[in-house]
């Protein structure tokens, strides 16, 4: 019996490496999305629709038409269908008209049965409280389980030049670390002036595909309505349900959109 153990040991030892290999190849092959839906948020001027435009590999994405209308896009990318949603920005000095927030919410909509993950595009910079309750305040439109398909994107990173990006997120404090945290610490940095082969698109889409193996599935738009029409508890205050989707909408608003960018399918 003792005699055997050694030879046990090394046979075990000498396909270790390779049965691990094998496996972690298994495991790619099976996250493997055969299409993947993104939704892109953020405000009105963070480089969002640059950011889109990078990842789709070329300019289809227009300021003028992002900033009131979702608009959507597909190409083929690595043998699969890539479908990419840009959403109207939210201001960050005054309250988003609630005709934008309704269009904002609507992205979801746009490639069912559901995105895989919503890309929250964050400028590097200085990032302040009135920063995380804008996010907070319209990321929350989509009820709380979006955080659990989202991942931030930081843009305009190039300014850092020799400070990381894990140093930048230290530096800015509680405000960001509240932004990670609540979507797992899961972020990316993007140099949205690469289009065509941008090896960078690559590595996002397989961030998105680990984040789905991980949390299962895509973001569904019918679960969040379900839990919208919930029954009140007794000793709910319903007038308390608006504040809870974290919208401060601006009643005064003249602003109203009547009609719709239809996406062109490629």
């Amino acid at each position: 019996m003792a005699e055997n153990k050694p030879l046990e040991t090394k046979a075990a030892d000498a396909s270790g490496p390779e049965e691990k290999a094998r496996k972690k190849a298994t495991v790619k092959a099976s996250a493997r999305l055969e299409e993947i839906r993104l939704v892109v948020l953020g405000w009105r001027w963070p480089g969002k629709s640059l950011t889109a435009n990078a990842i789709i590999g070329k300019e289809e994405f227009r300021l003028e038409r992002a900033a009131e209308f979702c608009v959507k896009r597909q190409t083929e990318m690595d043998g699969r269908q890539l479908t990419v949603v840009d959403t109207p920005g939210w201001f960050s000095a005054q309250d988003t008209p609630p005709s934008y927030k309704e269009e904002l919410v609507r992205g979801a909509s746009l490639c069912p049965p559901g995105p895989h993950a919503f890309l929250l595009v964050i400028p590097v910079g200085m990032f302040t409280d009135v920063d995380r309750s804008r996010i907070e305040e319209h990321v929350s439109l989509f009820g709380e389980h979006v955080w659990s398909h989202t991942i931030v994107v930081f843009t305009w990173a190039e300014v850092l030049r020799s400070i990381s990006i894990e140093r930048y997120i230290r530096r800015e404090g509680k405000e960001l670390q509240w932004v990670l945290e609540k979507c797992k610490r899961r972020y990316f940095v993007i140099n949205t002036s690469v289009f065509g082969e941008n090896p960078q698109v690559g590595c996002l889409l397989e961030k998105v595909e680990k984040m789905v193996a991980q949390e299962g599935g895509h973001y569904n738009p019918e679960v969040e309505k379900k839990e919208e029409k919930k029954p009140l508890d007794e000793n709910q205050n319903p007038t308390s349900d608006v504040q809870g989707l974290g919208a401060r909408p601006k009643h005064n608003s003249a602003v109203g959109l009547s009609k719709e960018v239809e996406p062109l399918n490629k």
